[in-house]
């Protein structure tokens, strides 16, 4: 990580050139007045207000991307604890967890992984018949 980078002095605010700057944003280098900072948490190097808004549509899309992810593997799981037979609960669970990765796995990386829920599904599917069969036998 850079150390802390003061603005020189006389320089003025990127954003509000009336303003004189305190800081220098460590991501892009320009100059931005206390207005101006962003911090991840008060001992963090100071952003710009340009790069932290680059950094949020960043980290959303990332924590996204996760999300969908951790999804799809929660639903395979369910899917194959599906296989044994009179869970039913967990086979009811599994389909609706498994149909709602299938809607939010639409951009990548989750996207490539979709298979995860079909085949969750298809688990379920096989259990919830094999429960069946065994209750009308």
């Amino acid at each position: 990580m850079s150390s802390l980078l003061p603005a020189p002095e006389g320089a003025t605010c990127a954003s509000h050139p009336e303003a004189l700057a305190n800081w220098t944003c460590g991501r892009c280098g320009s100059f931005m007045c206390p207005a101006c900072e962003r911090r991840v948490r008060p001992e963090a190097l100071p952003m710009c207000v340009a790069c932290w808004e680059l950094r949020s549509r960043t980290v959303a899309q990332q924590q996204d991307s996760d999300s969908g992810i951790t999804l799809l593997n929660v639903g395979l799981g369910l899917g194959l604890v599906s296989l044994f037979p009179f869970c039913v609960a967990i086979q009811l669970a599994s389909f609706v967890v498994n149909i709602v990765a299938l809607v939010r796995a639409r951009t990548p990386p989750a996207r490539a992984l979709r298979w995860r829920a079909w085949l969750g599904l298809g688990l379920t599917g096989l259990g919830l018949l094999v429960t069946l069969v065994m209750m009308w036998h």
